[in-house]
């Protein structure tokens, strides 16, 4: 008998661990299947930057070409991989058998939803960026043994380079310009998040179809506000006087604001969910 109808720590606890015991091999395999997506990618592009090292070593280069890649790679494939995790989040609620395992399972609504919101977000990161440094970790090696005149050059990306002003493969000026592609993130893996506890099946398929729907029409019946809002918003746009630096605050604080309610949204959703699915 459940005494705590909210949230028990240890109770919750013991969820993540059955949670994290019955899946591992799930895990293991989407681990090894994002290291092995970026390994072949780093390795690839490797040949083409290493290929002519006479080159390299004649310009009297200092950093790594394989550093502008790597990052360029990093920011996709994290966008990419996340909506994926975020699409497996109710992937239990497929069928009815696996619906009546969850559903009687002894823990609150609220601890099911957030051991899986925790694995497939924070976990998910974790995760990634372990499978990323050793895919990088894979291309030094690999070329660190074909060319050893390049050992000066080769070397593993450092993730501090996304943020900066004097490299030329800085994805973000600033660090409210990373605080904002994080806001972004986090938006739109919320988004995903709503779409699995609406539709189990075809989680990605069907919530990316209808984030293209939304937009079209967006696009089509709000195009005139758009050009006021920004594109005119030098002159005689109604925030003309709004910095830069303010609206990039405003829409970092926006984006958290809309992750969270996508967030508390696919958890009511989930509460209600039943054994024979309805939707």
């Amino acid at each position: 008998m459940i005494r705590d109808t909210f949230f028990s720590a240890s109770r919750f606890v013991n969820l993540c661990r059955k949670e994290m015991v019955e899946s591992w091999k799930t895990n293991l395999l989407r681990f090894i299947m994002m290291y092995g997506i970026m390994a072949i990618i780093f390795v690839w592009s490797g040949y083409w930057k290493y290929n002519h090292p006479e080159r390299l070593l004649s310009k009297g280069e200092l950093a790594d070409p394989m550093w502008s890649t790597e990052l360029i790679v990093f920011l996709w494939a994290v966008v990419i991989m996340g909506m994926l995790s975020a699409s497996f989040i109710m992937e239990r609620m497929k069928s009815k058998t696996n619906r009546i395992a969850v559903l009687m399972t002894p823990a609150t609504m609220f601890e099911k939803y957030f051991s899986r919101w925790l694995v497939f977000t924070f976990g998910f990161l974790i995760v990634f960026l372990i499978a990323f440094k050793m895919a990088d970790w894979t291309r030094v090696a690999v070329y660190l043994v074909s060319y050893p005149e390049l050992k000066d050059i080769i070397s593993s990306t450092p993730l501090s380079h996304l943020v900066g002003t004097e490299q030329y493969w800085a994805a973000f000026r600033s660090c409210d310009g990373l605080l904002l592609g994080i806001s972004i993130y986090f938006f739109t893996h919320s988004l995903f998040i709503l779409g699995s506890t609406i539709w189990p099946k075809n989680a990605f398929v069907k919530t990316f179809s209808a984030i293209i729907a939304v937009i079209v029409i967006y696009t089509l019946v709000g195009s005139t506000l758009a050009y006021q809002l920004f594109e005119g918003r030098g002159t005689r746009g109604v925030n003309s006087s709004l910095s830069d630096d303010v609206l990039a605050h405003w829409l970092t604080v926006a984006f958290f604001v809309m992750a969270l309610f996508n967030w508390i949204v696919a958890y009511f959703r989930f509460k209600e969910s039943e054994i024979i699915n309805r939707w």
